[in-house]
């Protein structure tokens, strides 16, 4: 009798210690699935605030054009570093970058009628950059629809031999980005990278008033970098010119001959780059923005989730500020 007792005491010992054994793991990946669900949330609370950003930005720049629908300058609130707002449990950053203060790879498109100026214009930023001057007729080649090579160009059989072999775009560039495949050196594509765009319009006009020191030297040969640096310097000042005549008066471009033909003060697309936290989860979105210049309606042309960040330009070198 005694010796059934024990079994019976050591059965139910067992049973209570597999219980508690069974009911501690359930805790566990109950709490496991907790903090999944959890971290779930909490990353659709941060991408929900990134695109609130990103609605922020259009009404920042809608704003801008009521204010003024004929300029646009870098002294206006759009522009500011400072585009900061906090919300509960969490906070928004924004940078907003005129992409119309960047030279347009697309101006080289056969349908824009100023191709042969907008060429010279990019070979006049490639030159001041000290770069290969070649890479301006292989970006022209890989826009164009023809198989014609130019001079310094290239075409589908000079990629094909590439592992993994590709062809020609043939169209227009969708992200500056693509000058990768051009057969440049590294080096070269990092440095002329931040002063470059790939924006759908082949006729856009590079607007005065946002452009750098380094971009304004490619409207003339002739200009140096430290005469581009007071230009801009002089013209946020002023908050920008009212048009390009009174930008083309300047008396550091006397003698340049610069054309007024891809020039303005205004602009229609920009780049919102937002950084969304909601406690300790962050979101990124970088999106293209289209503002009708008619209306000021805003049009989101492009929407990006990875982590990238816009490439600022290098410090000026003692060649291009001498």
């Amino acid at each position: 009798m005694n010796s059934q007792r024990g079994i019976a005491l050591v059965t139910i010992l067992l049973i209570v210690a597999l219980g508690t054994v069974m009911a501690a793991s359930m805790v566990v990946e109950q709490q496991a699935s907790i903090q999944a669900t959890r971290g779930f949330l909490d990353r659709g609370q941060a991408l929900q605030y990134a695109l609130g950003g990103e609605e922020l930005a259009r009404q920042v720049l809608y704003e801008d054009f009521e204010e003024d629908e004929d300029t646009d300058h870098l002294l206006e609130p759009w522009a500011s570093d400072e585009l900061h707002y906090e919300f509960e449990d969490g906070e928004v950053n924004l940078q907003i970058t005129d992409l119309q203060s960047l030279f347009n790879l697309n101006l080289l498109s056969q349908s824009n009628p100023g191709q042969v100026r907008s060429r010279q214009r990019l070979l006049n930023l490639v030159n001041a950059k000290g770069l290969d001057p070649a890479i301006v007729d292989r970006i022209k080649d890989w826009i164009d629809e023809d198989t014609g090579a130019e001079l310094a160009g290239a075409e589908d059989f000079d990629y094909l031999v590439f592992d993994p072999p590709y062809r020609t775009g043939n169209a227009l560039m969708a992200d500056p980005s693509e000058i990768a495949l051009l057969g440049m050196e590294p080096e070269w594509f990092q440095y002329l990278l931040p002063y470059l765009t790939a924006l759908p319009d082949e006729r856009s006009s590079l607007n005065i008033n946002t452009a750098s020191p380094g971009i304004l030297q490619s409207l003339a040969p002739g200009l140096s970098f430290e005469a581009a640096e007071t230009l801009v310097q002089r013209r946020d000042e002023e908050e920008g010119y009212e048009t390009v005549q009174l930008f083309l008066q300047a008396p550091e471009l006397a003698g340049l001959n610069i054309q007024a033909d891809g020039l303005g003060v205004q602009s229609v697309f920009f780049e919102v780059r937002v950084i969304a936290r909601y406690q300790d989860r962050f979101s990124y979105l970088t999106s293209i923005l289209h503002r009708n210049s008619l209306d000021g309606s805003m049009r989101i042309l492009h929407r990006d989730f990875s982590k990238t960040f816009r490439v600022r330009p290098a410090p000026a070198t003692e060649e291009e500020s001498g």
